[in-house]
């Protein structure tokens, strides 16, 4: 019996980058780009200790430039841009509803949580190295 696609992609934990960057709430702006820049990332997680409270993505770094945020400094805590409570994924999901899932939400990463704790992000990337992988089989 043939595999189905989503097994043959694989699960999130395949695919997911491991260790990702965490900032606290209180770090500035101006920090969190310098990390984003140093590390050549698109989203940075905001944890509360070991809770997952948020996520900057560029796309929220953009709207400051614009001035949609215009009540805000590069000083400013990263709280008050970071997207609150994001869509997170297990694990164990099959590669192809995560992926599914960021297109669908117009969102670049998922945080990945097992057992409430966080252990990797997914993105746009991973699933698109994902793809390739599956395609060049």
């Amino acid at each position: 019996m043939d595999a189905t696609p989503s097994e043959k992609v694989g699960r999130v934990r395949d695919w997911m980058s491991r260790n990702p960057v965490a900032v606290s709430p209180e770090l500035s702006v101006e920090h969190v780009i310098r990390l984003m820049r140093a590390h050549g990332i698109r989203h940075v997680l905001v944890m509360d200790g070991e809770r997952l409270v948020g996520i900057i993505s560029n796309r929220d770094l953009r709207r400051l430039v614009v001035g949609e945020g215009s009540a805000l400094s590069p000083r400013s805590p990263a709280g008050r841009i970071m997207t609150e409570s994001p869509v997170t994924v297990s694990p164990e999901a099959p590669l192809i509803e995560a992926a599914r899932e960021m297109l669908d939400r117009k969102i670049g990463a998922l945080p990945v949580v097992e057992e409430n704790r966080l252990i990797g992000i997914l993105t746009k990337s991973d699933a698109f190295e994902a793809l390739l992988a599956w395609a060049e089989r």
